[in-house]
C-alpha cells in the first residue's frame, strides 16, 4: 500500500529546477492527429523522451545554450529543430511531422506507433488500421479476426470474431474504445467485430502481464482509439461490398476537428429475393456509428467528446402467431479533458457511459416469451504523467465506476425473474517507469481495486523489464497479480444472447498471476523475430453450472456458477517479421497448454477447456507491385477439444413404459475434432474515380473450401444414427471498392 502514496507525493512533488524545461505535442503535419510514443532527443546528448499516449512529451534539466531537438517516428521525415533556451526557462515547442513513402526497390515503411511500449512490455503488439484492410477477410475488413492472425490469439470457429488469448476466453480480455469498456463488441451473430476500420485511429494489445494503468480482467487488453478527424481540410473515405457499406467523413471546426463514420449492411433486398413460401428467411440488419469532435480550449488545455452507437435487428416471422424478434446493441459517449499543468505534469480526465442491452421476444402459437439483459456503467476516470526526468516518467491515476446490471424474463406476460444489480467499482493506480541503466529499462506499478459487492481491498503489483543483451538483442519479462468481477455468460453459438453478471459476495472473484519472458531480435529496420514464453495461474473460477437456470429460485452467484475452479494456461510463442519492401509478413506459431480444474466437474479431474490448441501456426503475406497488392494467409491449428459419448443406454419409465435413449458422455473435452486449417487470398487494384483515389478488391474466404469440424451433436432419438459432426463454412468470394476523397 506505501508504493502508491509515495509515487503521488514524487509526481507532486517539486524538484530542482534550475535548468531549462522544453515541452510540447507532436503532430501529423497533414491532418493535425496527435502521434503518441514518437522519439523526442536532444542531438549529441543521452538526453531522450517517447511522446506519451496523447502526443506529449517533456525534457528537464536541459543546460542553458542552443540546442537541436530531433525528432523521428517511422513512416515520417525526421525533423530538427534548434532552439536558444535561457536559464531557468520553460519552452513550449510544438512539433509536426510530415508522412514519407519510401518507394524505392518497392520498399515499404510502415510507423510503428509503440516502440516505447514495445521495448519494455512484453506480450505487447499492435495492428494499424491500414495493414487490417489489406488483410483477407470474410466479407469485411475486420479488426478483431485481423488480431486472430498473430501468435497466442485464437478463434472459436468461421463466424467468430472473440478473441482467445493465451488460453483465456473473451471475458477474460478487455476491449475498450477510447478508454471505455464495449461489452459485446460483436455483429452479425459473431460475423464482424463492432469495430470500423475507418474510423480507427490505432490500436494496442496487451496479450499479458499489463501494466497498472488497466485492471478488471484476468487476462489481456485490447485499447482501440478512435480517429480524432482532419484540421486541415475536409476528406472522405469509405467502401462498398457486397453486403456492406461504409463511410468516414472529417474536417476542421473553429479550433479543433470532428469525424463521423458510420456503417450499415444492405442484406435486405438480398434477403428478401431468396425468401418463398417454401424457404424462411429472416430479416436482419446492422449498423454502427462512430463519432468525435475535438477542441483546443487553450495551448494547455484540449476537450475531447466521443461516441459509439450500434445496433443488430433480426425479425423472423414463423407462421401465424409464431415470431422470434431480437434486438441487441452497444453505445458508448466519453467526454475527455486533457490539461497541461505545468510543462512536466500532464494530466487527462474523463466522464465516460457504456451499456449494452439485448432483447428477445419470442412468440409460438399467441405464446409470448420475453428475455432482456443489461450492463450499464458510467465512469470517472483521471490520469497523470509526470515527467520527473531523463531516468524517470511517473504514471497515476484512478477510476470510479457506477453499474447497473438487469435481466428479465417473462412467459405469457408474466414475469418469472427481475434480477438487478448495482455495485461500484473504485480503483487506484502508481507506476514508474525508469531507466535504471542505459541499456535497462524498469516499470513498477501497483493497481488497488475495491468492488462493493466484495468486502475487502485487492493489491495487484506489476512489474516489468527490458535490458539489452546487444545493440539488437533484448529480453523482456514481465509479471502481475490481476482481478476479474464480472462473469460473461454465453450461449457459445449467439453472441446476441451472451449477458454479464456481478459476482457477489457468494463467491470469491477470479484471480490471475501472469508472467511473461522472451527474446526480441531486429537484425535490421526490415526483419524482427521474437520467442515469448508465458505462464498464467488461475484461482477462484466460476462457470455457469449448467444444472440450475439464472431463472431459479436463487440469484446468487454460488447457486448459478460452479466456483472455486482452479487452472493454467502455459505456452511459447515464435514470431518472425518482415516489415518492409515488396513483400512483408510474419510467420507466427504458437505451442499451448490449458487446463481447467473444479471439484465438480469431470469427476474433479483437470480437462481442457474448448478453445485449448497445442499447436497453431499462422502465415501471412502482402505483396505490392506498382498499383497491385496481393495478399494471402494460411492457418492451421489443433481441433477443437470435444466431449464425446462413451456408451448410449435406455430408460424405461415405470409409469407410462415409455423407453428413451440416452448419451453416456465420456471424460469432459478429452477428443479432438479434426485439424483446422484454411488458405485465403486478397487481390486489389488502385485506380481513379472521378479524379479521387479508389481502390476494387477480391477476397476468397478459404480457397480450397475445407469444411472445418465445428462440433459433434448426437440424436438420442434413434440409436442408429451415426453422430453428427457440423462443418464451419465453404469458399466465399467478395468483392468491392474502397475509395477516398
Amino acid at each position: 500500500m506505501s508504493l502508491v502514496p509515495l509515487l503521488l507525493f514524487l509526481i507532486l512533488a517539486p524538484l530542482n529546477t534550475h535548468a531549462a524545461t522544453l515541452s510540447g505535442f507532436v503532430t501529423d503535419a497533414s491532418n493535425g492527429e496527435t502521434l503518441p510514443y514518437a522519439s523526442v532527443r536532444i542531438e549529441g546528448t543521452a538526453l531522450g523522451v517517447f511522446s506519451n499516449n496523447n502526443g506529449y512529451y517533456a525534457f528537464k534539466y536541459i543546460p542553458a545554450g542552443t540546442v537541436t531537438i530531433v525528432v523521428t517516428y517511422i513512416g515520417y521525415e525526421s525533423r530538427r529543430e534548434t532552439v536558444v533556451l535561457v536559464g531557468d526557462e520553460a519552452r513550449r515547442l510544438d512539433i509536426a511531422l510530415r508522412s514519407r513513402v519510401i518507394d524505392i526497390e518497392e520498399t515499404v515503411v510502415e510507423a510503428d506507433r509503440y516502440k516505447e511500449e514495445k521495448l519494455v512490455q512484453p506480450g505487447f503488439l499492435n495492428l494499424q488500421a491500414a495493414t487490417l484492410r489489406d488483410l483477407p477477410s470474410l466479407g469485411e475488413s475486420d479488426l478483431l479476426r485481423g488480431l486472430q492472425l498473430l501468435p497466442g490469439i485464437k478463434a472459436s470457429s468461421d463466424i467468430s470474431s472473440g478473441l482467445y488469448i493465451r488460453g483465456g476466453g473473451p471475458d477474460q480480455t478487455q476491449i475498450l474504445l477510447d478508454q471505455i469498456p464495449l461489452y459485446n463488441p460483436s455483429h452479425a451473430f459473431g460475423f464482424f467485430s463492432t469495430f470500423n476500420p475507418d474510423a480507427i485511429k490505432d490500436l494496442s494489445l496487451h496479450k499479458g502481464a499489463y501494466p497498472a494503468q488497466y485492471g478488471g480482467n484476468l487476462g489481456a487488453v485490447l485499447d482501440v482509439t478512435n480517429r480524432d478527424g482532419n484540421r486541415n481540410r475536409i476528406q472522405g473515405t469509405g467502401g462498398i461490398s457486397v453486403i456492406v457499406g461504409r463511410m468516414t467523413l472529417e474536417g476542421p471546426v473553429y479550433k479543433g476537428s470532428w469525424m463521423v463514420s458510420g456503417r450499415r449492411t444492405y442484406l435486405e433486398p438480398i434477403l428478401n429475393a431468396i425468401r418463398s413460401k417454401s424457404t424462411e428467411i429472416p430479416n436482419y440488419y446492422f449498423y454502427d456509428l462512430n463519432t468525435k469532435i475535438s477542441q483546443e480550449l487553450s495551448r494547455s488545455d484540449k476537450l475531447v467528446i466521443s461516441g459509439y452507437f450500434g445496433r443488430d435487428d433480426l425479425d423472423f416471422d414463423l407462421d401465424t402467431g409464431s415470431f422470434v424478434r431480437v434486438r441487441w446493441g452497444n453505445a458508448a459517449v466519453t467526454g475527455k479533458w486533457t490539461h497541461v499543468f505545468s510543462p512536466t505534469l500532464f494530466g487527462n480526465f474523463l466522464v465516460a457511459s457504456s451499456s449494452y442491452v439485448s432483447r428477445t421476444s419470442l412468440s409460438f402459437f399467441e405464446t409470448p416469451f420475453l428475455f432482456r439483459n443489461s450492463i450499464r456503467d458510467i465512469s470517472v476516470k483521471g490520469d497523470l504523467d509526470y515527467f520527473a526526468g531523463a531516468k524517470h516518467t511517473l504514471n497515476a491515476g484512478f477510476r470510479a465506476t457506477r453499474y447497473d446490471f438487469s435481466f428479465q424474463q417473462a412467459f405469457n406476460q408474466q414475469e418469472q425473474l427481475d434480477l438487478t444489480r448495482q455495485p461500484y467499482l473504485f480503483s487506484l493506480y502508481a507506476q514508474d517507469l525508469w531507466q535504471a541503466l542505459p541499456v535497462t529499462t524498469v516499470r513498477m506499478g501497483l493497481r488497488v481495486t475495491h468492488f462493493t459487492e466484495r468486502k475487502t481491498v485487492d493489491i495487484e503489483p506489476r512489474l516489468s523489464v527490458s535490458h539489452y543483451l546487444t545493440e539488437n538483442l533484448r529480453v523482456k519479462t514481465a509479471a502481475g497479480v490481476y482481478h476479474q468481477y464480472l462473469q460473461l455468460i454465453t450461449t457459445e453459438g449467439f453472441s446476441g444472447g451472451d449477458f454479464w453478471v456481478p459476482l457477489d459476495s457468494t463467491v470469491t472473484p477470479g484471480r490471475s498471476w501472469q508472467t511473461v519472458t522472451g527474446l526480441e531480435w531486429e537484425p535490421s529496420e526490415r526483419y524482427s523475430a521474437s520467442i515469448e514464453g508465458y505462464y498464467t495461474g488461475l484461482s477462484h473460477l466460476v462457470m455457469l453450472d449448467n444444472t440450475t437456470t439464472v431463472d431459479g429460485a436463487s440469484t446468487r452467484s454460488k447457486d448459478i456458477f460452479k466456483t472455486d475452479g482452479k487452472g493454467y494456461a502455459s505456452g511459447v510463442e515464435l514470431f518472425l517479421q518482415r516489415r518492409t519492401g515488396a513483400v512483408t509478413g510474419w510467420i507466427g506459431y504458437t505451442l499451448g497448454l490449458t487446463r481447467r480444474k473444479f471439484a465438480g466437474l469431470n469427476g474433479g479431474k483437470a480437462f481442457p477447456p474448448k478453445y485449448d490448441r497445442r499447436h497453431d501456426v499462422t502465415f501471412v503475406a502482402k505483396y505490392r507491385r506498382g498499383k497491385w497488392t496481393f495478399g494471402t494467409d494460411f492457418i492451421y491449428g489443433t481441433g477443437q477439444a470435444f466431449t464425446p459419448a462413451a456408451a448410449r443406454y435406455t430408460l424405461r419409465s415405470p409409469a407410462t413404459g415409455v423407453e428413451e435413449d440416452y448419451i453416456l458422455p465420456a471424460e469432459r473435452n478429452s477428443a479432438r475434432l479434426l485439424p483446422y486449417h484454411r488458405l485465403d487470398l486478397n487481390i486489389t487494384r488502385d485506380f481513379k474515380l472521378f479524379g479521387h483515389n479508389a481502390q476494387w478488391f477480391v477476397q476468397v474466404f478459404n480457397v480450397y473450401s475445407r469444411r472445418n469440424e465445428w462440433f459433434v451433436q448426437y440424436n438420442t432419438d434413434d440409436p442408429a444414427t451415426a453422430p453428427e459432426v457440423v462443418k464451419m463454412l465453404p469458399v466465399i468470394p467478395t468483392l468491392g471498392v474502397n475509395y477516398s476523397f
